[in-house]
């Protein structure tokens, strides 16, 4: 059997020395796990090697120390504390422990939180309408009057042509005593009245809004 110094046994996982130094610490806090002393010194063997690999397994999937401390004794045979071990370490709750665990908690939903406002504020931009160009928004302006002028001339042609069919003397008015012309004020009126009356109607359906 292989046995490690905390050195050593830091590099075999791939973390910071205090990092697991910390772990086995809260374990014995706990009485949960002892670990083996030689003339004083702790040193780590495979069954601490394969304990620390699941700790650190379960922590990289956002786990806490007591979510991780509470299944250990259901995954691993753990090594109990010798008859004649006294240990030094107070049998309470290390708050710093579980502050720094509250923390990281706190850190992972203000993240996750922040990501999703984040994505919501890039689906209200997604939605918003495309920055119309200064020379395109110039362009259709030109092109709406030039469509409204072409539809005004259009109604006004109709009106003209029903105005002719409109009985003769409607559409004159005497000049003088003996002669008759026809009365453009009156013709221009009623132009204009079918043109006010029939616009809008025609500007839809030359828009395709009239559906």
């Amino acid at each position: 059997m292989e046995f490690y110094q905390i050195s050593d046994f830091a590099k075999e996982i791939g973390k910071h020395v205090n990092t697991v130094d910390n772990w086995f610490k809260a374990l014995e806090e706990r009485r949960l796990h002892y670990v083996n002393r030689v003339a004083g010194a702790k040193v780590y063997d495979e069954l601490d090697l394969e304990i620390a690999r699941f700790i650190l397994d379960k922590r990289e999937n956002k786990w806490l120390l007591e979510g991780i401390f509470s299944i250990l004794e259901e995954t691993f045979e753990l090594r109990p504390f010798p008859p004649d071990e006294t240990t030094s370490v107070p049998q309470v709750v290390d708050m710093e422990i579980i502050m720094r665990e509250i923390r990281s908690a706190a850190q992972q939903i203000a993240a996750a939180q922040v990501e999703e406002v984040r994505q919501q504020y890039a689906e209200l931009v997604k939605q918003l309408p495309k920055p119309i160009d200064p020379a395109e928004e110039k362009q259709k302006r030109l092109d709406d009057m030039i469509t409204q002028r072409r539809v005004i001339t259009q109604l006004e042609d109709e009106a003209l042509n029903m105005w002719s069919t409109i009985p003769k003397e409607e559409r004159m008015k005497s000049v003088g005593l003996f002669r008759k012309q026809e009365d453009i004020d009156k013709r221009d009126k009623f132009v204009r009245a079918y043109v006010n009356e029939h616009l809008e109607e025609r500007m839809k359906l030359e828009y395709g809004l009239d559906k």
